[in-house]
């Protein structure tokens, strides 16, 4: 068992993983819980700060800090490291809405400002996050809440990524009634077609789907707004209107040839590979023995590594047009930490070529293609100058390419997307008081800040629902 002063006697541990070799043989989940006495010495290391920076949901510098969630983080480590994990997962439960989708792919905003990382190595909030989410389900102490006391109001929430899910679900607690309608023919958005398998499981998230449906919420799939539904009917039909849609619009790549075939965004490749592996049919872009260029450095960039690893690419690069980062943290605690970090698919990428697949300072300078088809790119290198980057002279290199993956992130909700929404926007954003785009309609998550995280559009979700319920007083 663990003691009081675990900060002082256990160091660190994180969650053993599959061997490379092995789990890119398939898209399951890689990584390997603890015992429960590893798990209580690692929540034992918890130091019950008199200031708990870790959950604080705070922005400095226009960064988050700390849980958006505000999870009562030393709190439950505590009752953890009792033995109490009823207890424990109570208390989670009171402010996290879905703990395992962040228990699986949140980057830990919390750990990064835990006290115990000033002179050396974090809280596995995380793993403990998500041990306490199995063993609640495990155990049966997550049961359907079916005494709701209706309002009489009805709510549609268009778009079923964390947002709409997280809002939905404080909606439906507070008496009103949710519909939820998806375009795709699965539930989950981002979490279902955005992000792999092996980083979040969708068996995972049809559990709590069941289980939103036990309480009450309806899922309407298959159904694009504007085109299968229009607004007036969703106007009509319903009380409170909340979008949820994610960000829609990615950022393009500039180039000659960009528009050959084999030009790929990384939300259309991910997407269809899920897709694919779900419905058990042969992959719509078979990287197998394909040379594979991703450009981007974002989490979006190392999932399409990890991907194209299990395809079993005959070569991937990753193109990045920022500074290779540094080896040792130089931003200042509480910050989240600037220095290099390897995740789970470049050391994947990495193990195959048997050196760092990564290229910095880098942008693509033409796409190669004949017949159509990309066989090529030529790259150059740039720097960040005065606010922009800019070419260094005399850098242009060819490199091989079957495969072009644009992972370079979003710029909002897309033109053609507002418009069937009968929606206006401003530089791909909509004018908006707090949530609301007018009497009826309301938007949140993604859409409304552009591209974040998971953690904080699930907040974002349910400080949506709060401000309808404040409206009718509930």
């Amino acid at each position: 068992m663990g003691k009081p002063t675990g900060f002082m006697e256990f160091d660190r541990l994180d969650k053993k993983e599959v061997d490379i070799k092995e789990r890119i043989k398939n898209f399951n989940d890689f990584h390997i819980p603890f015992d429960i006495e590893t798990q209580i010495n690692q929540a034992s290391r918890c130091m019950n700060c008199g200031i708990p920076f870790c959950q604080s949901a705070m922005t400095i510098n226009s960064r988050k800090v700390g849980c958006p969630l505000s999870n009562l983080i030393p709190e439950t480590n505590d009752l953890i490291y009792l033995g109490l994990f009823h207890e424990a997962y109570k208390r989670l439960e009171k402010t996290a809405p879905f703990p395992e989708f962040t228990g699986n792919v949140c980057p830990a905003l919390c750990e990064a400002c835990c006290t115990c990382s000033i002179n050396g190595k974090a809280v596995g909030v995380k793993a403990n996050e998500l041990f306490l989410i199995e063993e609640a389900f495990k155990n049966g102490w997550i049961k359907p809440n079916t005494n709701i006391k209706r309002n009489g109001k009805k709510v549609a929430i268009v778009g079923s990524g964390p947002s709409g899910l997280s809002c939905a679900k404080a909606l439906n607690n507070a008496g009103f009634d949710v519909t939820i309608y998806e375009k795709n023919d699965r539930i989950g958005g981002l979490l279902m077609y955005g992000i792999p398998n092996m980083k979040l499981e969708k068996h995972i998230i049809d559990r709590r789907v069941n289980l939103l449906k036990e309480e009450g919420i309806k899922f309407i799939t298959n159904t694009k707004v504007g085109k299968d539904i229009s607004m007036d009917e969703l106007v009509k039909n319903y009380d409170e209107i909340v979008f949820a849609c994610g960000t829609s619009k990615a950022r393009p790549l500039v180039c000659n040839g960009s528009d050959a075939k084999g030009v790929l965004y990384a939300v259309d490749f991910l997407r269809e590979t899920t897709k694919n592996l779900l419905d058990k049919t042969d992959f719509t872009y078979n990287l197998k023995d394909k040379n594979v260029i991703i450009v981007g450095g974002g989490d979006t960039a190392n999932d399409c590594c990890g991907t194209a690893a299990r395809e079993n690419a005959k070569s991937i690069t990753e193109i990045e047009i920022t500074d290779e980062p540094p080896l040792e943290n130089t931003v200042p605690w509480p910050n989240y930490p600037n220095k290099k970090k390897t995740d789970y698919g470049v050391a994947e990428a990495n193990y195959l070529k048997g050196s760092d697949i990564r290229i910095y300072n880098t942008t693509i300078d033409e796409v190669v293609a004949k017949d159509g088809k990309v066989v090529g790119v030529y790259t150059k290198k740039v720097k960040f100058e005065k606010g922009r980057f800019v070419d260094i002279p005399n850098t242009r290199n060819y490199l091989d390419c079957d495969y072009l993956i644009i992972a370079m992130g979003f710029l909002g909700t897309s033109e053609e997307d507002a418009n069937s929404y009968n929606m206006t926007m401003n530089r791909n954003r909509f004018n908006l008081n707090k949530f609301s785009y007018n009497d009826k309609i309301s938007i949140c998550g993604d859409m409304k800040n552009g591209q974040s995280l998971v953690v904080v559009a699930l907040k974002d979700g349910i400080d949506c629902a709060n401000e309808i319920i404040k409206k009718y007083n509930v």
